[in-house]
């Protein structure tokens, strides 16, 4: 049977292979990427069974983050090199793997290995940077809304993902959730990805080391505007892991339910597909530097919101999750979109790894950092004036980086440059 998608159509026609190449990406990311959101929910569960501290258990979490950082670049040269059909569906057999061998752990040492490593290394071989660098071969004229569609898979899979998992941990328990997880998930994507993902029909001066030597990752690495951008991705990152792994437990120690909480989690993750939306189309119009400070204005707010949440002022959670979904949803695409502006296209894969290992580490170091403020002093709410602090530095070198790598702050500054 013909296939109606045709690799030579122009990029405004439904039948380019792009939009097929999006759609794609986003089952992907609505489906195995939305694994990183479900820690959260087994998070509590290794708690009740095991008894290990807050801070020890996040730590699994916090080494999925440093396999993160220390692998996003080399995965972006994969990518570079042997394009989308040979690196994804690897991913999604290790993660596949790797969620089969969580339904294992009996130690802490054994949460380490399976998710610090074989899960987190599955989830980065199929979710930001190999998504980000093939998406944007695809595109050039419509590249941020194609990112947005994309990589608000995950979001919109957490709506499912995270309330399913809560679901399958209190019918079946959380070992034969991790079973269920692992074979859903790779039965789904396994086929859908070798079959479907095509090389993207580069033009000469797209291509990877096109008109002269290969670029060398110092290409993008040179610059001020490059470690501005390294820096914002630390603050950003850390802040963002501080509330994210905690979130639930948070919800349940003021006075939710596990289920109740998980819930609204759900709806977070769906507003931030939202958020990534409108964060890509108010970046186009209003400037991706203003776009940027509006959507941390409002991730701030759902952090206040956050901290006042109680059993007696439940309504508060209700905009935490409306502000800081809408808000980060909008962040992270504006903060992708003013690294595509900076950075070379025709290398992008590598840069862009590159550019997330300080993000990696920080986010590793985040979820950690909070179980030990709440183990020590018996409260979530100094760190959460943590993330407060963090965020507001992000703004700054944010700002830095646009104006040292002389992007386009404004619409008009954008269509003079051109």
């Amino acid at each position: 049977m013909r296939s109606p998608f045709s690799l030579s159509a122009e990029e405004t026609s439904p039948r380019y292979y792009g939009w097929l190449a999006v759609g794609v990406t986003f089952l992907t990311m609505a489906t195995g990427g939305a694994v990183v959101g479900t820690f959260s929910v087994f998070y509590v569960s290794f708690l009740e069974e095991f008894g290990w501290s807050r801070a020890d258990a996040a730590l699994g979490f916090s080494f999925s983050m440093v396999t993160f950082a220390l692998s996003a670049g080399a995965i972006g040269w994969l990518i570079d090199r042997w394009g989308p059909r040979a690196v994804i569906p690897s991913g999604v057999a290790v993660l596949g793997a790797g969620l089969a061998l969580m339904s294992t752990v009996r130690s802490l040492g054994t949460l380490y290995l399976y998710y610090g490593f074989v899960v987190a290394l599955g989830i980065t071989l199929i979710g930001f940077v190999p998504t980000s660098t093939v998406v944007s071969r695809w595109f050039r004229r419509r590249r941020a809304t194609a990112m947005g569609i994309a990589l608000s898979g995950r979001s919109l899979g957490g709506l499912v993902m995270v309330p399913l998992s809560a679901f399958l941990i209190r019918a079946y328990g959380w070992r034969s959730a991790y079973l269920i997880l692992a074979a859903g998930i790779t039965l789904f994507l396994l086929p859908l990805t070798a079959a479907l993902h095509r090389a993207p029909p580069l033009p000469p001066e797209e291509r990877p080391g096109a008109r002269g030597e290969p670029p060398a990752p110092a290409e993008g690495l040179g610059g001020p505007a490059f470690w501005f951008v390294f820096l914002a991705g630390i603050f950003h990152s850390v802040g963002f892991s501080m509330i994210g792994l905690h979130q639930v437990a948070y919800l349940v120690d003021v006075g939710l339910s596990t289920l109740a909480a998980a819930s609204l989690i759900g709806m977070l993750a769906a507003l931030r597909t939202l958020g990534g939306l409108a964060g890509g189309w108010c970046g186009d119009r209003m400037g991706r530097t203003a776009a940027y400070f509006a959507s941390c204005a409002a991730s701030l707010a759902g952090v206040f919101f956050l901290m006042g949440v109680s059993a007696e002022r439940w309504p508060l959670a209700y905009l935490f999750v409306i502000f800081m979904g809408l808000g980060e949803g909008a962040r992270g695409i504006t903060f992708l979109s003013i690294k595509a502006d900076l950075f070379p296209a025709r290398s992008f894969g590598r840069i862009l790894g590159f550019s997330q290992v300080g993000a990696g580490l920080a986010a590793a170091v985040g979820p950690w950092l909070s179980g030990y403020i709440h183990d020590a002093l018996g409260s979530y709410r100094y760190a959460f004036w943590v993330v407060v602090f963090v965020d507001v530095l992000s703004l700054a070198t944010v700002a830095a980086a646009a104006r040292g790598g002389r992007a386009p702050l404004t619409r008009g500054e954008r269509r003079e440059g051109a």
